[in-house]
């Protein structure tokens, strides 16, 4: 059995979770109160010594609200934090960091499993490439398409399809087939698996709201998020 499967549910919470940002390990460690019910204490690791935080909130149904504080005796410049913890199953939580004027600093899913492989949320979700005329000599309206989704889950579904380019919003679906490969981010890579075998799928960044991915062979896509 695993250690992490033993651990006391707060409100349907675990007490550990753990997030890969920027090539450092988060690690988020709740503790329900002894004196006031329904109050939870956590500390937050930000992947170094000095980027410590503690948090102290309430939890109202699927989300722990409150605020955060540097520990006494750190060096760690203060700075008045809010947090909202939303659990979104019972292994995944999205942690969502404030400052004073509600502007947000960060938003992260964080899992209990320890080994989960590192992934961007900036870029959660479906993009359609742009998809340009002259896919088939007998159509010359005819594009090529490219849809990708990428799941919170650490799983990927991509299709490539031909549109008609006068039309607008012939967008299909990448994930309407069960087929679905693991995904990961490193270093503004995306690496893909069907079991451990990673190999290297592209590289990618964000370019004004758009998507942009060149390939190991050269081929280079531009895709818009789907609202």
């Amino acid at each position: 059995m695993s250690p992490l499967s033993s651990f006391a549910s707060i409100d349907g919470f675990q007490e550990r979770y753990f997030a890969e940002v920027d090539g450092s390990t988060w690690t988020l460690q709740l503790t329900s109160s002894q004196t006031f019910q329904r109050r939870v204490t956590a500390k937050l690791q930000m992947g170094n010594a000095r980027a410590r935080y503690l948090l102290i909130g309430n939890v109202d149904g699927k989300h722990i609200k409150g605020s955060c504080q540097t520990p006494i005796g750190s060096s760690q410049a203060a700075e008045d934090l809010l947090f909202d913890i939303q659990r979104i199953d019972e292994s995944h939580i999205e942690l969502s960091l404030t400052n004073a004027s509600g502007k947000r600093l960060s938003k992260t899913i964080l899992s209990t499993d320890i080994q989960q492989n590192p992934i961007d949320t900036a870029i959660l979700g479906t993009w359609y490439s742009v998809a340009e005329p002259g896919a088939s000599s007998n159509n010359p309206y005819l594009g090529e398409e490219w849809a990708i989704h990428f799941s919170e889950n650490g799983k990927l579904c991509e299709s490539i399809y031909l549109v008609d380019t006068r039309t607008r919003k012939n967008h299909r679906d990448p994930c309407t087939t069960p087929s679905s490969q693991r995904w990961k981010a490193v270093d503004g890579k995306i690496y893909t698996a069907a079991d451990e075998d990673w190999q290297l799928e592209f590289n990618y960044r964000l370019m004004g709201g758009r998507l942009v991915v060149s390939y190991p062979g050269g081929k280079r896509r531009v895709a818009n998020f789907a609202e």
